[in-house]
């Protein structure tokens, strides 16, 4: 497999500028998916790390080559030797670059760039200080973006991982008003969730559809869950303003919206409890 990276890779560096290039993207592409399926994940090369930082630095941000070498890089660093070789060839910093440009890229791009940012940031502390500044643009992506509940997802995993043990980034994440924009998304996910399931007496085909969305509602639901739980560890009085201003709409209108609002506000007084 490791071979076929490096061919598909060398390809587009070849190629990059000609028509024949966006081929190489989809064959990249179908690349990242054999390798969610498989049960090892390869080890990269420093050829294929120095020929992805060359892709990234020279393609266009929304362009198919750099999501495929984005895609690539974030399948492949679910292995923690993956994520070391990653980060030291400095494509952290090349990802906050595309970041940089949010405004004008699609939601593909931003989603693949948060997915490979979220799994680089998962288990090592110098790394999340490394892309705290990475916390400003992820909050202007969810206001900008505030309707797509797949970049709330990619969101709230990166901000899980930023804040977790970081106190430094938790109390940047609440300057930002993460609490709030988390607390939105939630509740955004479960209007959308109950809507679609009110939604019985449709074709086939869209009740697939509504499945998958409804699957989407879910698992915004557990990660920006996760990403508050995380965030409100940290010992600073910024969380306790942030978490006492969050609006969490009209109590009594929503259920689980209630239960989660008081679940975070007992966890908070526990651990403030036990700083004195």
């Amino acid at each position: 497999m490791i071979y076929r990276i490096e061919a598909a890779l060398n390809r587009l560096v070849a190629f990059s500028s000609a028509s024949s290039a966006e081929n190489e993207a989809v064959d990249l592409y179908n690349i990242s998916l054999t390798l969610e399926r498989a049960s090892e994940i390869v080890l990269l090369t420093e050829a294929c790390m120095s020929l992805c930082v060359a892709l990234l630095e020279s393609s266009p941000t929304d362009s198919d080559i750099t999501r495929a070498v984005l895609m690539l890089l974030s399948r492949c660093c679910m292995r923690c030797e993956n994520r070391e070789i990653t980060v030291r060839f400095g494509v952290s910093g090349l990802c906050m670059i595309v970041l940089r440009d949010h405004k004008d890229l699609s939601e593909e791009t931003l989603f693949a760039t948060l997915d490979l940012a979220g799994t680089l940031a998962m288990d090592n502390g110098n790394t999340r200080q490394m892309m705290r500044p990475y916390i400003p643009y992820i909050a202007q992506i969810m206001k900008d973006r505030s309707d797509s509940l797949q970049l709330a997802f990619g969101s709230a995993v990166v901000i899980g991982s930023l804040v977790m043990l970081d106190t430094a980034n938790a109390k940047l994440a609440a300057e930002n008003d993460f609490i709030q924009l988390l607390v939105s998304a939630f509740i955004r996910a479960i209007e959308k969730r109950k809507r679609l399931l009110q939604r019985c007496r449709t074709p086939q085909v869209a009740r697939i559809r509504q499945g998958e969305d409804a699957d989407l509602c879910d698992t915004v639901m557990h990660w920006t869950r996760d990403a508050l739980q995380k965030l409100i560890l940290a010992p600073i009085p910024i969380i306790d303003v942030k978490l006492e201003a969050t609006n969490f709409g009209c109590y009594g209108m929503n259920v689980e919206v209630d239960e989660f609002k008081w679940k975070l506000t007992f966890e908070r007084r526990k651990i403030t409890a036990n700083w004195s």
